[in-house]
């Protein structure tokens, strides 16, 4: 994220409700790499980190993703879990991957770099494993 917005700014965790995460590839794309999206799916959530961005930078975070042939951008409600005095709903930008989906597997950097993410935020561990798990990664 330093390289793609380096006036971008870390504010912690937080948790998208109502979604699960998935490994996956748009049904019209060819074969390859599967990379990470987030899926509707009733009483589960996925944890995440906010960020407050500088100008400019959602245009490059646009570039990166490949908006809006790979992924789609939009805003959506999620729970901030680092706000002072407790956690609060702020509405925040996504990018979520161009449906329909297929499963695909991806590629062990790429795995390496979802970990460290997950583990630079302290965020719990189960989603992201589930999901790689369904993406046929132990």
């Amino acid at each position: 994220m330093r390289r793609r917005c380096p006036r971008g700014e870390p504010l912690g965790a937080a948790r998208l409700g109502g979604h699960a995460l998935r490994i996956a590839l748009p049904l019209d794309r060819p074969p390859g790499q599967g990379f990470a999206t987030v899926v509707p799916a009733p009483g589960a959530f996925v944890p995440g980190a906010l960020f407050r961005l500088g100008p400019g930078d959602l245009a490059a975070l646009d570039a990166y993703e490949d908006c809006p042939a790979l992924y789609l951008r939009e805003e959506l409600p999620v729970e901030d879990l680092s706000a002072p005095g407790g956690s609060r709903e702020v509405r925040a930008a996504l990018y979520r991957m161009r449906e329909p989906l297929r499963p695909a597997r991806p590629r062990p950097d790429y795995v390496q770099t979802l970990r460290e993410g997950y583990a630079d935020f302290g965020l719990p561990l189960q989603a992201l494993e589930a999901a790689l798990g369904e993406a046929g990664i132990p």
